[in-house]
């Protein structure tokens, strides 16, 4: 993971939403993994496609539902990244005992925290000081961190906050990050569709030589493609780690029964393809018009 290079992310960490789905479908959690392998065999598929996916291409993968098939892209030759952080918790609790006991299980780190900069300050400082000691132990194994950030938005008017809200607390909330030490490697962002939105985000990484990937929320390929062009100006735009909008609607339909391991696996890797490209003809549209 070079800072230099761009890095695509086909993100498949996710826990708590797949438990909350099967429990709602009375289909058994044990049937998790076999969605978390569809996603490595998505992958796989589309690296043999695509030179971006090869060169670029990683994996987020969870080790609560996804060891074996960790093993197996790490075995491949895949950048696997491992989240620490219990699924759903907040404030930040991490998901082991004792997360810093041994070296990193994948290639690099990842970590999710909800903040806003009117949150309480105690519960901001108890954040990032778990998020400084992390980062202790990332460079201490040379493992690259990826920090993702989700502003919730509370009572804000939806399109207002989307635009203009959230993007100057993001801002800040990096801003504050940086004042207290803590640089990761990657900060993994919510997209915007206001140029603006985005210039303030990326100037405010821009002042430690930070790294920005957008990830995906779910959303639909149309807004994701919106998101990409908005930062495409953006000097420290690396990449995006996406996973919902890529194999949560084939994921579930193979678990219902409607979609075979094979149909389930073309169709996360094309979506995946789409957006490697559409990612790719945002930096060339960008470039253009320079």
């Amino acid at each position: 993971m070079r800072a230099s290079d761009p890095i695509f992310i086909l993100a498949g960490d996710q826990r708590w939403q797949w438990e909350e789905w099967c429990d709602a479908q009375h289909v058994d959690r044990s049937r998790i993994a076999d969605v978390k392998a569809l996603i490595v065999d998505a992958f796989f598929a589309a690296r043999d496609r695509s030179a971006a996916v090869a060169q670029s291409g990683a994996l987020l993968l969870d080790p609560q539902y996804s060891t074996p098939q960790i093993a197996r892209a790490l075995a491949g030759g895949v950048q696997v990244g491992t989240p620490v952080e219990r699924a759903g918790s907040f404030p930040l609790e991490w998901a082991a005992s004792d997360p810093f006991a041994a070296r990193p299980p994948g290639s690099f780190v990842k970590v999710l925290i909800k903040d806003r900069t009117d949150y309480a300050d105690a519960l901001r400082a108890g954040q990032f000081d778990k998020l400084l000691a992390l980062q202790a132990w990332c460079r201490s194994f040379d493992a690259p961190l990826l920090v993702e950030i989700l502003v919730p938005r509370e009572t804000e008017r939806e399109d207002e906050f989307e635009e203009r809200q959230r993007p100057a607390m993001l801002a800040q909330s990096i801003r504050d990050a940086y004042a207290r030490g803590l640089e990761p490697d990657y900060w993994k962002i919510e997209g915007t569709t206001s140029d603006a939105g985005a210039a303030l985000v990326e100037a405010v990484i821009a002042e430690r030589g930070g790294r920005q990937i957008i990830l995906g929320k779910g959303a639909a390929r149309a807004l994701i493609t919106k998101w990409f062009a908005a930062a495409a100006s953006s000097a420290t735009l690396s990449g995006f780690a996406i996973g919902r909008s890529v194999f949560w609607k084939p994921g579930t339909a193979f678990l219902s029964g409607t979609l075979s391991a094979e149909q389930a696996t073309e169709e996360m890797a094309s979506t995946y393809l789409s957006l490697v490209n559409d990612y790719g003809s945002a930096q060339k549209s960008q470039k253009s018009e320079v």
